[in-house]
């Protein structure tokens, strides 16, 4: 794939291979000047979002274990019952009209919280108008999904000038910089890894998985936070992208229920392939938990692999999972036909509820 594909597919590729210059361009994006440092007496935020306005809560997850700052991800209307005065909620949505964060962010003001928004326009922009709290403005034009970069971007920029996040730019340096030597391999099979780069731990190409995994059901096991949040944006971009149904599951819980489920007749198991990404293992038990799991269920799978995350960093680490996810979505679109970018039945179904 030495060029880019025409149509719906070539915009997919075109706006992953973007995904570095999106996050490193975000330390430009309007609004941020606005954000001051929090006070000390700052616990908890609360991002409320949907889908790929909300998975970037996720991602910093690993930028924040050795801080005093929780960040939970609210994927639901209204805001978690606990939620008090003393809060900091981050409204994001990229369009700006979600029904759901438009809900979370008017029960914050409720509530006297303080907010920040991070969105392209949209009524959310014009709540924060009305009400007087600052918005972080993302470019418009975008499938949200494919705007990872800029709101990931932000996302990080915003806590660090919060006090949360010391050295985010750093962070997000890092991260693109391992991006962009990583992307020709991603992108097409024929091409090799920039000079000093490697590609994780003899992870087989996208394309070579895509091939194994056309007309077949991913089944997505995370091994270590840093895996667990990019396991939600795969299966999110094999939903989305390549018009295919995933399952996902996390190390520890899933060897309490998961691991008994596969017990299917010989004849089944061709349809299902089994897919461990893993990062650095957050306690000791989980390496060989993974291994003894794989090697109980390899013989239920058509094919069992392996992907591992590349860097030296956390951030850098998970990028480095969702921009191999990302590639992986696009060809297995390319093989199952499809165009990446409309979903139809999101559109629909939001024209139905008016």
């Amino acid at each position: 794939m030495s060029e880019w594909p025409e149509g719906g597919l070539g915009e997919m590729f075109r706006l992953i291979g973007a995904l570095p210059e999106q996050m490193e361009r975000s330390a430009a994006l309007a609004g941020l000047d606005e954000i001051g440092r929090a006070g000390a007496d700052l616990r908890r935020i609360v991002l409320c979002g949907m889908g790929g306005s909300a998975i970037a809560g996720d991602l910093v997850q690993p930028l924040l274990q050795a801080g005093r700052v929780s960040l939970t991800v609210w994927r639901d209307y209204g805001l978690p019952h606990w939620v008090d005065a003393d809060d900091l909620v981050l409204c994001c949505s990229y369009s700006g009209n979600t029904e759901e964060s438009l809900s979370g962010a008017r029960r914050a003001g409720e509530l006297g919280c303080a907010r920040i928004a991070v969105s392209s326009g949209g009524e959310l922009t014009a709540l924060a108008g009305r009400e007087h709290f600052p918005v972080v403005a993302l470019p418009g034009g975008l499938p949200p999904r494919a705007s990872l970069g800029f709101g990931l971007g932000a996302l990080v920029r915003v806590l660090e000038r919060l006090g949360v996040v010391p050295g985010g730019g750093g962070h997000i340096h890092e991260a693109a910089a391992l991006l962009r030597g990583l992307d020709a391999a991603r992108r097409d099979p024929m091409a090799a890894p920039a000079a000093g780069v490697e590609d994780g731990a003899g992870n087989p190409s996208p394309a070579d998985l895509a091939t194994i995994l056309a007309g077949r059901v991913p089944v997505i096991y995370t091994a270590g936070l840093e895996a667990h949040a990019a396991g939600l944006r795969l299966k999110a971009q094999l939903n989305e992208n390549s018009k295919m149904p995933a399952c996902l599951a996390a190390f520890p819980e899933l060897d309490h229920n998961d691991l008994v489920g596969w017990a299917l007749a010989p004849e089944q198991r061709e349809r299902f392939v089994l897919i461990i990404l893993r990062g650095p293992d957050d306690n000791e038990r989980t390496a060989p938990r993974v291994e003894i799991t794989r090697d109980l269920l390899w013989d239920e799978f058509a094919d069992v692999h392996e992907i591992r995350a590349a860097g030296e960093t956390p951030l850098a680490r998970v990028m480095s999972l969702v921009q191999y996810g990302d590639y992986l979505s696009c060809h297995l679109a390319h093989r199952n036909g499809v165009d990446p970018v409309p979903v139809d039945r999101i559109s629909k179904l939001k024209t139905a509820l008016g």
